[in-house]
């Protein structure tokens, strides 16, 4: 009887026990159940975000896809080109990735040849050691150059994959950049009807373009570096002067060709001087703009002078149709701001001659009478 009753009271000691143990062993495994389906969902969701977006879009299409990256693109910029082209599912996970590699700033410019096989880490490789698939070439447009010598010099001394007459032709078609260059609708429908609309334009430069590049993508490039440096300002200063843009660009097409650096603003202000009295500018370079053969010939010939062309200042007044060349920031700037002290009232400068050919410098001078006596004193070393 008291075996009983001590059986009975083990039981009753131990059955709390046997709960808390019971209930430990239920709530352990049901968080690991739990841990092992939140891992199988992360397995499961890191899987198919792996394969979504990290995987080539088409392991088996090899087709290739050329892409180009413009100079200054940002990594948001080749991503949106990625996705346009079909070669990546998100441009947010390419920026993470870019950014996680810390090499965002080594990207380069170019043109490259991709495909949907390619992994976006390929991509991204193939991006920062910048494996081109095109070549790029340097060219440098001098000031002073004209269209023509600019299209005979993409074409013959750099080979580029067109001739003079295809590059002229593309930029003779200016309504093509009127839409991106609303600069351009200050030229004059007249000079808009002739071969050159856009002399003066192409800005000079030393550029960076691919080897196979179209006379139409180089020509906006020189057309957005003249529109960098023509600056606001500059734009203000040529509305006080009561010139449009156009004038400016012509006016400095012609220093450029008249003189060196360090006499541009001495040159202005003879013209400026000239223009202001209604006095023909008579510049030998816009002669040697009309005449056969390389410009800058010096020693005209009266003949020389009396060519039929709205481009002669010998015979037109004011300026003439448009620019004869491509002037750089230095002639721009001296068209706007000409050497005040050959501007006075009194003493304008109204003529200037070439001294010693080799050299380059000009004798100005405000009268008639000391401008001839200065040309026969240096026209004999001209030849």
């Amino acid at each position: 009887m008291a075996d009983s009753v001590i059986s009975k009271n083990k039981k009753t000691a131990t059955r709390p026990e046997h709960k808390l143990l019971r209930k430990i062993i239920r709530q352990t495994a049901i968080y690991l159940i739990s841990i092992g389906i939140v891992a199988g969902m992360v397995t499961i969701v890191a899987n198919t975000a792996y394969k979504r977006y990290f995987l080539p879009i088409d392991a088996k299409d090899t087709t290739t896809v050329e892409i180009e990256v413009p100079m200054g693109t940002t990594v948001s910029g080749i991503a949106e080109i990625l996705y346009e082209k079909g070669l990546i599912r998100s441009t947010g996970v390419f920026k993470l990735m870019v950014d996680l590699s810390n090499k965002a700033n080594r990207m380069q410019a170019g043109k490259y040849e991709l495909s949907k096989s390619m992994t976006m880490q390929d991509m991204i490789n193939k991006l920062l050691t910048g494996q081109l698939a095109v070549s790029t070439k340097s060219i440098t447009i001098r000031e002073g150059e004209d269209i023509r010598k600019i299209a005979s010099r993409l074409s013959n001394e750099y080979k580029l994959p067109f001739t003079e007459e295809e590059f002229i032709k593309a930029a003779k078609n200016i309504d093509t950049f009127i839409p991106d260059f609303p600069f351009l609708q200050d030229i004059p429908e007249a000079r808009r009807q002739t071969d050159y609309p856009l002399e003066g334009y192409l800005f000079p430069n030393t550029y960076y373009v691919y080897a196979d590049d179209k006379p139409n993508n180089i020509i906006r490039t020189m057309l957005k570096e003249f529109e960098r440096n023509f600056t606001v300002e500059m734009q203000e200063r040529a509305k006080a002067l009561n010139l449009t843009n156009d004038q400016v660009v012509t006016l400095a097409s012609i220093i450029q060709n008249e003189g060196k650096v360090e006499e541009f603003e001495k040159i202005s202000a003879v013209f400026h001087n000239r223009l202001k009295i209604g006095m023909r500018l008579e510049s030998c370079a816009t002669v040697n703009y009309i005449l056969p053969g390389e410009i800058n010939q010096t020693n005209l010939t009266l003949e020389d002078t009396k060519t039929e062309s709205p481009y002669n200042t010998y015979l037109v007044d004011g300026l003439p149709l448009g620019p004869i060349s491509s002037p750089g920031k230095d002639a721009l700037n001296a068209a706007l701001y000409p050497f005040e002290e050959f501007m006075n009232i009194d003493k304008p400068m109204l003529y200037f001659v070439l001294m010693d050919p080799e050299v380059g410098h000009h004798a100005f001078n405000s009268n008639y009478e000391d401008h001839v006596r200065d040309k026969a004193k240096y026209e004999k070393l001209w030849k």
